[in-house]
């Protein structure tokens, strides 16, 4: 294949992930509500005008709408481009591998076709939603079966084995500790049997990523963190008064306690099961205290809180905002598919 030949093949690719992004949107989207993907047609989702095919034409259309609908003018999210333009470059990228690192593999170029828009969608949904679709993991892991298959001149089956084995174990102990969710330890359960021990390459870029980003995050919301905490704080302890008063449901003198709640989707909850009854005189009116949160926490979104007693009083209150890690990981599972062995290489070379 001519350079020319090779050039006009990387724009057509990059045109084909374009439209395929354009999709990736609609999925994304329609998905978590339960809606058709197929049999519904586009429309703008604050007028509801169907739109014409013009309107649609993947990245260009939102340039030169100027990200506002033609209809209504309302504002659409630039994250339609971006999704269509990450999607178009990835494709783009996985045909310049195939050309020239993978020497022609024509199925890793349909593994990558496969691939790259499942990660796309889990890491915009977990955004959205703080969770990982099902399907996408499995769909990973599907993958990674046929991979044993497809590529097992690569990476022999049960290296590929070796490296799940490991990887479920560290995730699940993350998962016991809260520092990861389920859907990243069954997203890289299925990472593993797709990349066998290149998957630690991706385990690598995802938590330096995830971390630095994490840190970032800590920092810019650590004044909402204080203020939702104070406003739990105040919550809690009228709440805990009017046990006192009642002479019921209170942690008895010399104990201690936690109660342990979250916030998803904006609902505020307790989780009662952690509590020591035994330190406790009675039970706890669960229902008042639950209904006074969901009453005045309205504008959070994703996060969790710990509420410290101690004997007659509500010693402190600690609120954390829950941060998202499957983005990281789709990353590092795009990057080592693409070139971990040489990421692997460049590694091993430092010693």
């Amino acid at each position: 294949m001519s350079n020319v030949e090779t050039i006009i093949y990387a724009v057509l690719a990059f045109i084909f992930g374009s439209v395929i992004g354009s999709f990736l949107n609609v999925v994304i989207l329609r998905t978590p509500r339960k809606e058709s993907i197929i049999t519904e047609p586009s429309h703008c989702f604050s007028c509801g005008h169907r739109l014409a095919w013009y309107d649609m034409f993947p990245i260009f259309s939102w340039i030169f709408l100027r990200g506002k609908c033609r209809y209504c003018k309302s504002k659409i999210s630039p994250r339609y481009m971006i999704i269509e333009a990450i999607t178009a470059c990835l494709y783009c990228l996985a045909f310049i591998c195939f050309r020239f690192l993978w020497n022609g593999d024509v199925w890793k170029l349909v593994f990558s076709a496969i691939l790259f828009p499942v990660l796309i969608v889990l890491s915009a949904i977990d955004i959205d939603h703080f969770e990982i679709p099902y399907w996408c993991s499995i769909s990973v892991a599907v993958l990674g079966a046929a991979s044993f298959l497809i590529f097992s001149d690569e990476t022999v089956w049960y290296e590929r084995l070796i490296a799940f084995g490991i990887v479920i174990v560290l995730f699940a102990i993350m998962v016991l500790i809260g520092g990861m969710g389920g859907g990243d330890l069954q997203l890289m359960g299925g990472a593993a049997l797709l990349l066998g021990y290149k998957v630690f390459a991706a385990l690598f870029i995802g938590i330096i990523l995830g971390a630095v980003y994490g840190v970032i995050k800590k920092f810019r919301d650590r004044k909402s963190e204080r203020i939702v905490s104070h406003t739990i704080e105040g919550i809690a302890e009228k709440w805990y008064q009017n046990q006192l008063d009642r002479d019921i449901g209170y942690v008895t003198d010399g104990n201690a306690d936690i109660i342990v709640g979250s916030i998803s989707e904006g609902n505020p909850d307790i989780e009662w099961e952690f509590l020591e009854e035994k330190f406790w005189k009675g039970l706890p009116e669960k229902a008042e205290l639950s209904q006074a949160l969901r009453e005045k926490i309205t504008d959070e979104r994703e996060g969790g809180f710990k509420i410290f007693i101690k004997g007659n009083k509500i010693e402190k209150v600690k609120y954390s905002r829950r941060m998202v890690f499957g983005p990281f990981l789709a990353f590092g599972i795009a990057a080592s598919w693409l070139v971990g062995i040489y990421i692997i290489g460049w590694y091993m070379s430092l010693f």
